[in-house]
């Protein structure tokens, strides 16, 4: 049987883990003096609490290769085969980890290790996606392949609540962030293939939602809506795109990991 595992930037609700027996591998943080394994959706409330009222910015490290070795032997164990899910290697060492401990389980051919080339829940879709291939008796090869397509249109984007955060990590310059808020100018970025970048400046949430949804392209096979730490422009955006789109649509949270280098924001992922 082949098992699907993905790290913790996946964001995967504990309820679809738990249907679908899938193994989570967690990235850590570390925020005010405090070291600890990021959690699943619904978990994240008093590090958010933190987070948006402190300057203190966190860190985060990639899963020990111990952990993944110990989860890829239990599989081989059991008589099973593995997929296993990381958020792109542009953002992280998790999948070098991945892959360093497959070279030293006790059986490598039977791990695949998939680099999402993308994070969030972008990377929950082409679970959802594997989920489907394996349950309709695809093989792994067959599966990877039909993965490898997905990647290359599926994306995430973020409008965030503020460029502070964006400033604190060094992604935007004093200057920039303080002319930014001033004219309450709203960059949407976009995450595909490994890259994440700035796409448009729009002055206005209005704006910006407008402009981030004509982003989503027509042929998408599903559909998520996201948000760090309860961005106040969620409902907006769930708003405008109610009904918008007849494919599958799911709420979803982003936590620590990812919000450490972006802040509060809404944002919207799709599978191609």
């Amino acid at each position: 049987m082949i098992k699907i595992i993905s790290d913790s930037t996946a964001y995967i609700p504990k309820e679809y883990i738990e249907e679908n027996d899938i193994t989570i591998i967690p990235l850590r943080v570390l925020f005010e003096d405090e070291e600890f394994e990021e959690g699943l959706p619904g978990s994240y409330d008093s590090f958010f609490e933190k987070f948006i009222r402190t300057k203190i910015f966190p860190k985060t490290s990639q899963p020990s290769v111990t952990m993944f070795m110990d989860c890829f032997n239990k599989i081989i164990d059991d008589g099973n085969e593995a997929i296993v899910f990381t958020i792109s290697y542009t953002l992280s060492g998790t999948y070098s980890v991945a892959n360093l401990a497959k070279a030293q389980c006790k059986n490598p051919e039977k791990i695949t290790i998939i680099d999402s080339k993308n994070a969030c829940q972008t990377t929950w879709g082409l679970i959802m996606e594997t989920k489907r291939m394996i349950d309709e008796g695809l093989s792994r090869s067959q599966i990877i392949l039909e993965v490898e397509k997905l990647q290359v249109g599926s994306t995430i984007t973020f409008i965030p609540d503020s460029l502070e955060y964006l400033k604190r990590g060094g992604r935007i310059g004093k200057v920039g962030a303080a002319v930014g808020t001033l004219l309450q100018i709203k960059p949407i970025l976009a995450f595909r293939q490994g890259n994440l970048g700035c796409t448009k400046k729009v002055i206005g949430i209005n704006k910006a939602i407008a402009e981030l949804i004509s982003m989503i392209p027509k042929n998408i096979k599903r559909l998520f809506i996201v948000h760090i730490a309860n961005s106040k422009f969620f409902e907006m955006i769930k708003d405008k795109l109610k009904g918008c789109y007849n494919v599958p649509t799911y709420e979803g949270e982003i936590g620590p990991v990812v919000a450490a280098h972006i802040g509060p924001a809404v944002g919207v992922a799709w599978i191609c």
